[in-house]
Formats: C-alpha cells, structure tokens, sequence
C-alpha cells in the first residue's frame, strides 16, 4: 500500500517555527527596554590608575634597580590602592620579599620605606603596634671566623654566642690563704640570646632587630670585652634551647683531658 503525502505537517511546522521567532523577538525587546531604563546599556567609565609593577622577578633583600621596574595603566580597585605610581618612589630601595614579575609595589613590599636604607626595623609588610615590643636595631662586630666564616646575610636568623672573661677572686679577700681556690679566673662561654635576625651587615659589624633591653645587654657585654660568636638557625627552628655554658674545668671534665703536672725532679738535677 502507497502513502499519499500530505503538507498539511509541514505547513503547521512552518506555523511553529514563525511563532517561536515572534516570541523570541518580544522576548528580546523586552530585556533590552528593561536594560534601558536601569541604565546599564549607557557607556561605564572605568577609572583607571598609573601604578609601578615588576619587570623581572626581584629577589629579597636586593636593591631596586631602573631595569627592574615600568608604570602600567590598570583599573583602579582596592588591591592596587596603595601602590606605588612613580618607579622614582622604589629605584634604589631594597626589597623586603621576592616580588613577581608583573606584581604591583607598595611600601608593605619594601625593606626599608627611606630611600638609600638597606634595612627596616619592622618586617616587610608589618605595621607599627603601639601595644608590642619596643624594637629597635642595635649593632655589634663580629669577626668572620666567629660568624659561619663570614657567609651571614641579611635575612638570616642566629644565635648570639659570648665569651667573657671572669675573674671571680677580683677584689676578694680569702678567709683562709693556705686553702686552695675554689674557683679560677678564666673565659666563660654561654649562649646569651637566641634567634636573632640580622637586619644588614658592613663587613664585620652586623645590625640585629632587638627589643631596647636587649640592646642595653648587647650594649653592656661589648663594654665588658665579651667576644661574640654567630651561629645560624635554621629557619624552620623557633625552639629556645637550654644550656649550661662552658668553662674549661668543664671541658677537661667532660673529655678527660689530662691535666699536665710538675714533673718530680731528684735532688741536684736542676743543674745537670
């Protein structure tokens, strides 16, 4: 059996299609007169501002060069608020982090916010607290041999080791001369402050972030000839170690060492 075609379908679909497209048009009409009248469709004026970015990656703790710095046109928001518009602001001062390349600069990025100052007592990034400690920078020498062989940098936090010489018996009187001393005049050597960071460094003179107590006793131990030895933390450490110090009886205790003594000579062989 044939079947006989019939367009009865496809003009019903044409139908169909004319008014899904009517629809859609009043569909469209409507949003846009909607649109119009909020305001959206007018022109946005996007304020922009000139703010100084990275070039290259900047390492920490390195001055500010010309080549490492351009200005960029970006919209203005609040992350880039506090940058820096004019790479006259950052030539020449050093940095406090790694800065990206691309990263907009801003004072919190900067070691030191006074141009021709390697360092900032406060961290990169940290404000001023009333409330907090009383920080300050305090120097001290410290000869290569006694600081990791003079390979400490800014950055780098250490532990301040002194040596004093002590004399216990100085302006004593003993109750009995004849007894034998009970202790000796010597060096003593103790660990005195621990984890230190070093701000910046001029040869052999380095500049430590202390609170001002500290630095009254750094101040007092170089005016009593302490020599001060560095030794590096490594930086994941934030324990405070616990020891005794060191003199040499300790020493001679603790290694046996053998203590040399007068040798018992026979009579009249002093002159052979």
């Amino acid at each position: 059996m044939e079947l006989e075609y019939s367009d009865k379908n496809s003009r019903r679909s044409k139908v169909y299609i004319a008014v899904g497209v009517i629809v859609a048009l009043l569909v469209a009409a409507t949003v846009f007169i909607a649109l119009r009248a909020s305001g959206l469709t007018e022109d946005v004026q996007v304020e922009m501002r000139t703010i100084v970015v990275a070039v290259n990656e900047i390492p920490s703790r390195q001055p500010i060069a010309e080549g490492d710095v351009t200005t960029r046109e970006v919209a203005a928001d609040p992350t880039n608020a506090s940058a820096f518009t004019n790479v006259d602001e950052v030539i020449g001062r050093v940095s406090g982090v790694v800065v990206s390349p691309g990263q907009p600069l801003s004072a919190n990025l900067l070691a030191s916010t006074t141009e021709g100052q390697t360092f900032s007592i406060l961290e990169a990034g940290q404000e001023f607290d009333p409330e907090g400690p009383d920080l300050r920078a305090v120097s001290v020498t410290v000869a290569d041999g006694n600081a990791v062989a003079g390979t400490l940098v800014a950055g780098q936090r250490v532990d301040l080791i002194v040596t004093m010489a002590i004399n216990p018996g100085a302006g004593q009187v003993a109750a009995d001369p004849e007894a034998p001393a009970q202790f000796l005049a010597g060096p003593s050597t103790k660990v005195t402050l621990q984890s230190m960071t070093i701000l910046a460094r001029n040869g052999t003179i380095y500049i430590l972030r202390a609170d001002l107590e500290t630095a009254e006793k750094i101040t007092e131990l170089t005016a009593a000839g302490g020599t001060f030895t560095m030794v590096l933390r490594p930086d994941q450490d934030e324990r405070q170690a616990e020891t005794e110090g060191s003199t040499i009886d300790r020493l001679i205790e603790e290694f046996e060492f053998p203590v040399p003594l007068a040798p018992e000579l026979e009579e009249g062989s002093a002159g052979n």
